[in-house]
């Protein structure tokens, strides 16, 4: 009988879904930044990043980073990932136009990079710049205005070639743009139940039709097909601060990194179920008094490295560019396979028992 109820557990394992218990290390990534992980503003001279909130776009791609700066006019950097090093910039000729040329940045799957300008006013257009290379001068992939007062604070990117999304953010609206930049065409997306704003300061793709978005207080997880935006969550956060947001799965593991535009401090959730994520690692690598970020601007990038490694790169304004090591992210299976191991081995202590 005790046999009997042992194999019937095991069954019930092996039909059982795998469950995912992340278990997140957080480090430094001691070879950015002098040693602690951490390029602070000016660090060593370094003159195109500083406290004037004029940083607040960073991306990942090509494996490198790209800085957008507006330190003695436009600039996109191109950092070492590894030291945070500058390696020289893109070609920004043409880049023209708005409340600011170029503000925020994203890599698509193929490589290509977008830079996203900030305009103010729905009588304005948004620009999209893409370079097709690093050695490429940046070509116009749309410009227009969809409708938003205020467009430009966030960005996000996804996907490769024609299937390349770009959505973006700003004030005054209850939604966001949904871009395509191939074929130049922009959709002011209506979401429901959400506040003006609620997507200006942090957005990320969790998938190509699913979106969180926040301005501080909450996470709006959100799918959206054309103009139409479908709020599948409104989650509180735990200080109204924690704005900035970038979505991965690491590890078999859906993962959303946030940082805190007061404190810098990151925060990292399993976001495996987005209407109840689970905080499982905390960072900062930053020291000192730190200046203000009044506008609660930044962004956010990942790089992944292996099968269970990430790497985090964060910028909270006029607060520097931190770098982690995101690992022992085991894959989901792994649970569940130790399970039926361990229903296995109490099997055959039941059968060297009754001998």
């Amino acid at each position: 009988m005790n046999d009997l109820r042992v194999r019937l557990a095991v069954l019930t394992i092996l039909a059982a879904p795998a469950v995912s218990l992340a278990q997140v290390s957080l480090s430094p990534l001691t070879s950015f930044g002098g040693g602690d992980g951490w390029l602070a503003p000016g660090e060593g001279g370094y003159k195109f990043l500083g406290t004037g909130t004029l940083e607040r776009g960073l991306a990942f791609g090509n494996d490198h980073l790209y800085l957008v700066s507006r330190q003695e006019g436009t600039n996109v950097r191109i950092l070492d990932p590894q030291t945070g090093a500058d390696l020289g910039g893109l070609n920004v000729t043409g880049v023209a136009g708005g409340t600011f040329a170029a503000n925020m940045v994203g890599v698509g799957g193929d490589g290509a990079i977008y830079v996203g300008n900030l305009t103010t006013s729905a009588a304005s257009p948004f620009k999209v710049y893409q370079w097709a290379t690093e050695g490429s001068v940046a070509t116009v992939a749309y410009t227009a205005n969809p409708g938003l007062p205020r467009i430009g604070d966030s960005f996000a990117v996804t996907g490769t070639g024609a299937n390349t999304a770009i959505v973006a953010s700003g004030s005054g609206s209850s939604g966001f743009a949904s871009i395509n930049p191939s074929a130049g065409t922009g959709t002011a997306v209506t979401v429901s139940g959400t506040a003006a704003g609620a997507y200006r300061l942090g957005m990320t793709f969790e998938n190509p039709k699913t979106v969180v978005g926040s301005q501080g207080g909450s996470w709006q997880v959100t799918e959206f097909s054309g103009a139409t935006g479908t709020l599948l969550a409104s989650v509180a956060t735990p200080s109204a601060n924690e704005r900035l947001l970038a979505y991965d799965v690491v590890g078999g593991t859906p993962l959303l990194a946030t940082a805190n535009t007061l404190t810098s401090q990151v925060r990292i959730y399993d976001f495996s179920s987005p209407t109840d994520p689970k905080l499982v690692a905390v960072g900062n690598n930053t020291s000192g008094v730190l200046a203000a970020n009044g506008t609660g601007v930044g962004s956010l990038a990942w790089e992944n490295i292996d099968a269970t490694t990430a790497r985090l790169y964060v910028m909270s304004a006029n607060q520097g560019i931190q770098a982690f090591t995101v690992s022992n992210v085991p894959e989901p299976e792994t649970y569940m396979m130790f399970g039926v191991g361990l229903a296995l081995t109490v099997v055959a202590h039941r059968r060297q028992r009754c001998g």
